[in-house]
């Protein structure tokens, strides 16, 4: 599938690179940095991300750029910036000019590339699930408290993904949960490899409701609506590894009961001593057995009498 890509910025060769080189993922437009050309292109062009490929751009091209931005964001359009680190460190300071992913050169074709799509996957994740979850709050609750649990989601995965301690993330626990059926227990899988979860829940849909997300904040989000009985974590992961996600979730006192079990192909020992050093209640090496993984997860996760 290709995603439609909104160009701009000085930066002729990105801007030709996107044309040239990427063009089997990418359908490209490129406009200029005036406001309006910007704006007819977007209602026009309907892109699935906007790129600003810098280079030497003004400040007033900057102030363009931010307020384009405030644009894109009520057009749920992410915001991608390209630049070296004075450029991005630039546009960072303008207000409301921070890209929603940053690449910074030197940053070879192919990373941009696939930079750029495993987030416009995330992206479009994200969007869903925060529509499902208003969707089903809505009809159990006014709108104004839909609004204000999504909002406070939304603060405890922002706060877990600067880092910062959060002692407020026993108040989140208190949010309401969408409970599993008890004769069917739901497992979360965590792996930025589509082929991955699509191998799981052919092992596991028998059994278990398979869930899946393709990065830590999604898992994060999620994991605040939904109850879940067991956790398989990819440890190789960008952005946020396996043990970063699994240190979020000892951080929260009801995430941390989750039993959580490290995927992973990784053969380096000092790896595995570290993920073993985190305490999960296990650890399996891709590919995954079928016949350990079921039983890891029948040892884990125990099912009521019916």
């Amino acid at each position: 599938m290709k995603y439609k890509v909104l160009l701009t910025g000085n930066s002729k060769k990105l801007i030709n690179d996107f044309f040239v080189q990427m063009d089997l993922a990418f359908e490209c437009i490129s406009s200029s940095l005036i406001f309006d050309d910007l704006k007819r292109h977007a209602d026009y062009f309907k892109p699935d991300v906007f790129v600003f490929c810098m280079r030497t751009e003004t400040r007033d091209d900057m102030i363009t750029i931010s307020s384009f931005h405030e644009m894109l964001k009520k057009l749920d359009i992410p915001y991608v910036a390209i630049g070296d680190n004075t450029a991005i460190d630039n546009i960072n300071k303008i207000v409301n000019g921070e890209p929603d992913l940053a690449l910074r050169l030197p940053i070879s074709t192919n990373n941009i590339q696939e930079n750029i799509q495993k987030f416009v996957i995330t992206y479009r994740a994200e969007a869903a699930m925060r529509a499902e979850t208003a969707s089903q709050t809505s009809s159990a609750a006014p709108v104004d408290s839909t609004v204000d649990v999504l909002a406070k989601i939304d603060a405890e995965i922002e706060m877990m993904a600067k880092g910062i301690s959060s002692k407020a993330s026993s108040a989140f626990s208190a949010v309401p949960r969408e409970p599993e059926q008890p004769w069917r227990p739901r497992i979360l899988i965590i792996d930025d490899a589509t082929i991955v979860h699509k191998t799981l829940k052919g092992h596991l849909d028998d059994e278990y409701e398979v869930a899946t997300a393709i990065n830590g904040k999604i898992a994060l989000r999620f994991l605040q609506t939904k109850e879940v009985s067991l956790i398989l974590l990819d440890y190789e992961m960008p952005d946020m590894n396996g043990p970063s996600v699994l240190k979020k979730l000892r951080e929260d006192p009801y995430l941390a009961k989750i039993p959580v079990v490290f995927l992973t192909g990784i053969n380096d020992m000092e790896k595995i001593k570290h993920a073993l050093s985190l305490k999960p209640q296990g650890y399996l090496l891709k590919p995954i057995n079928k016949e350990l993984l079921l039983e890891k997860i029948h040892e884990l996760v125990k099912k009521p009498m019916i």
